[in-house]
């Protein structure tokens, strides 16, 4: 099995950027027409980019690594 080192802080980054986004997800309330971060759509832009991001922010270490 391979390993790479990442730093602490760019986990983190990482890890908070994700709960963010599970965040917004849980935080959905179609009630609330006026308040367009707490819809469904706003939602899955939202979710969508972090996931993104995260995986762009691996690959990176991946390419770093080898």
């Amino acid at each position: 099995m391979e390993t790479v080192n990442v730093g602490v802080d760019t986990l983190q980054r990482i890890i908070k950027d994700l709960e963010s986004a599970v965040n917004v997800c849980y935080n959905v309330d179609s009630s609330q027409d006026e308040d367009y971060e707490k819809s469904y759509p706003f939602a899955t832009g939202y979710s969508r980019a972090a996931m993104q991001c995260a995986v762009l922010d691996l690959k990176n270490i991946l390419d770093i690594t080898t």
